[in-house]
């Protein structure tokens, strides 16, 4: 017991530096804290008198608190034999706290997430207007206040790759692979860049390290056939045909490929 009184005393006793600090929830659970364990305690009258006096001294800074008197209005009052009233009082306020603070992260979320759209589609006008470098500007800005949000990154890349914009996506592709080297959606969207790009060889060796992670992926095999078919190395590009349609029988663009492959060949 010495111990829980020990870590009650200490909570009790930086209740007006975290209010110095508007640690608001943080105050209001050090005080919660403590008065169960001055409830539940066969405490001493010495340490009775002590705990009393702390806790008297917290409710005092706690009631002086503009913040916390907005959210919660009722005066908290350490009236002799109603300590389990103020302690349930303490309770509710710290129930406020919590919902205000969850309420307010989502708002925060919701900021955040309109920002994003917002700027991606400024992007996308800006590069449809041929405008590419004010366009990666902003994007870069983004990326730079939304550090570790891998699939930013790859919606970026994504709307780049959709305006041939496909050196600018790689370099967010690139961003993206050292967040997640396991991602298959990278490696995907990299092959079909560098696809673009003329760059077939690197192309490949991205859609085969694709499809090392998620060999059963009909859409990835018909990508490495598009590929194949852009080398003109129709064997290959039957063989990826084949393998799309052994996952997806119905998938008629692997068919057309496969029969288009045969003519060729």
């Amino acid at each position: 017991m010495s111990a829980e009184l020990n870590k009650a005393r200490k909570n009790l006793t930086n209740i007006p530096s975290l209010m110095k600090q508007d640690k608001l929830l943080a105050a209001v659970t050090a005080l919660q804290e403590g008065l169960t364990t001055f409830l539940k305690g066969n405490l001493m009258q010495s340490e009775k008198k002590e705990f009393l006096e702390m806790i008297d001294r917290s409710l005092h800074a706690l009631n002086s608190n503009q913040a916390l008197r907005q959210v919660y209005p009722v005066l908290l009052k350490l009236e002799p034999g109603k300590e389990k009233e103020l302690l349930q009082n303490v309770r509710e306020l710290q129930s406020a706290l919590q919902e205000e603070m969850t309420s307010e992260a989502k708002e925060s979320l919701a900021e955040m997430e309109k920002r994003k759209t917002d700027t991606l589609e400024k992007a996308r006008n800006l590069l449809k207007e041929g405008q590419q470098d004010k366009a990666d500007a902003s994007l870069r800005k983004l990326v730079r206040e939304f550090t570790d949000d891998f699939d930013l990154k790859i919606n970026i890349a994504d709307i780049l790759i959709s305006a041939e914009a496909y050196e600018k996506a790689l370099d967010y592709l690139k961003m993206a692979y050292k967040d997640n080297p396991r991602s298959v959606h990278i490696y995907n969207r990299l092959g079909m860049a560098l696809r673009k790009l003329g760059r077939f060889e690197d192309s490949e060796k991205a859609y085969s390290q694709a499809l090392k992670i998620t060999p059963q992926d009909e859409y990835l095999h018909f990508n490495m056939g598009r590929l194949y078919m852009d080398m003109q190395q129709w064997n290959k590009a039957l063989h990826s045909a084949y393998k799309a349609l052994e996952i997806s029988p119905d998938f008629e663009q692997a068919r057309k490929m496969l029969h288009y492959s045969q003519k060729k060949i």
